[in-house]
């Protein structure tokens, strides 16, 4: 880059990216690694890196930023997303815990809304810089992790129910965050270093024997191997396998029940969660149409009103809080996210694909499916991701040096009208000279 390039930017487009790169190295480097020391950074964490970013975008503009957001809202998948919150918010009416669940609303919704716009206003020209912010903070908290486990640090695994331990909030951070880390690191093709990352982001995994995590890695590097090839079949089969799943899970449990009583089998200790839902769905089956309202699971579990065995599963929580209504939303967003990703680039689809497959197994599998942070990671990795998709066309723009090397050169005009001129005039055959032999 020339020296008048680098200066040809007005003072005020340079504080705008000095903003939002400011902004995009907190929510990538900051939120993962400061998630390792406190419970709560993530509260502070993507709100100030968020307002950081629209800061930038106050500053400099970026063009048609109101129709882009225009487009993400009307969309099928932002349709299904607005509507899900809006029955959320009417259900506050009809919950058992209307203060609570209305504030946890507004929380959800203020978080959720500065992710949105700070998606939109991100910059269109995506630097080279930006796309190694996240690998290199997934891959310093990662380190951090493995240190910490091996050392076997007490107040790091030391944890209480309903709030995760440390070792978990950061081994379940660095797995959601990976993709799109990888996606980046894909995009520039260094294969190299996202094979190192994913392997040490399993090693974190294995560190604490963590069960649900191992689970959701694997599922998300088999979904990635398999839309390296075939991306658009491969969201439509996990789009199938996920509808399906969520829309009929009240049938899960009334079929285990089944199973159990035709083969006569006696039910352990570990049968009790999928027993319990059962009776949750028999006997509160008028229920299953509204739905008890935001928040029931979660606060029956914490007051008693619960058995403390009761699935903590994101199929449990949608229909016990939002019914059919809140749980057809959510099946046609999940379809609508597969169906988007599907369509991406072959370098950009896997990402994202895996990164859906491995959220969706960590909630359904039960991992803090109600909880604030989990919605507000969520919204980290939906920033993370709208970087990697505006980074496609600069990927897909050559460099200059490699036009230089294949433009052909120009030939110097004046010169070769030159030369031309001296070969015609050097080519004039001499004036016809008359036969002195016929003149006599």
């Amino acid at each position: 880059m020339s020296i008048a390039m680098r200066f040809s930017d007005t003072p005020a487009e340079a504080a705008a990216k000095l903003l939002m790169r400011l902004g995009l190295a907190t929510l990538f480097v900051g939120l993962p690694c400061a998630g390792i020391l406190w419970r709560g950074a993530i509260y502070v964490v993507l709100p100030v890196g968020a307002i950081l970013i629209l800061l930038g975008a106050l500053l400099d503009a970026p063009p048609q930023a109101g129709r882009r957001l225009r487009d993400a809202i009307f969309s099928p998948a932002g349709g299904a997303a607005l509507l899900v919150a809006l029955w959320a918010a009417v259900s506050v009416i009809w919950t058992p815990f209307p203060a609570e669940a209305g504030e946890r609303f507004l929380q959800f919704a203020g978080a959720t809304s500065l992710a949105v716009l700070a998606a939109v206003y991100l910059p269109q020209k995506t630097k080279t810089l930006d796309f190694y912010l996240l690998p290199l903070g997934i891959a310093v908290a990662s380190a951090a992790t493995l240190a910490l486990a091996y050392f076997d640090t007490p107040w790091f695994f030391g944890g209480f129910e309903f709030d995760e331990t440390l070792y978990e909030r950061a081994t379940i951070t660095s797995i959601v965050l990976v993709w799109p880390a990888l996606g980046f690191l894909s995009l520039r093709e260094h294969w190299i270093a996202a094979a190192i990352l994913a392997v040490l982001v399993a090693g974190v995994a294995l560190a604490g024997f963590a069960q649900i995590a191992l689970l959701a890695m694997g599922a998300g590097a088999f979904t990635f191997a398999m839309a390296m090839s075939r991306p658009a079949q491969t969201a439509r089969f996990f789009a199938w396998l996920f509808a399906s799943l969520i829309f009929f899970s009240p049938l899960l449990p009334l079929l285990y029940r089944l199973v159990l009583w035709i083969t006569g089998f006696d039910p352990g200790t570990g049968s009790a969660p999928m027993l319990i839902w059962s009776e949750l769905v028999v006997s509160q089956w008028p229920r299953l149409i509204t739905g008890h309202g935001l928040d029931f699971v979660h606060r029956g579990l914490s007051l008693g009103y619960l058995p403390e065995a009761t699935p903590r599963s994101l199929l449990l929580v949608l229909w016990l809080d939002f019914g059919l209504v809140g749980a057809a939303g959510f099946t046609v967003l999940a379809v609508q996210a597969f169906k988007f990703a599907g369509r991406l680039p072959a370098k950009t689809a896997p990402a994202l694909l895996a990164a859906l497959v491995a959220i969706l197994t960590i909630a359904i599998l039960g991992i803090a499916t109600s909880q604030i942070w989990w919605l507000t990671l969520l919204n980290c990795e939906a920033i993370a991701f709208a970087l990697l998709v505006k980074g496609v066309d600069r990927a897909r723009r050559p460099d200059v040096r490699a036009i230089r090397a294949i433009e052909p050169e120009t030939p110097q005009e004046p010169e070769v009208s030159q030369e031309r001129e001296e070969s015609a005039a050097g080519s004039v055959a001499p004036p016809r000279r008359h036969n002195e032999f016929a003149d006599s």
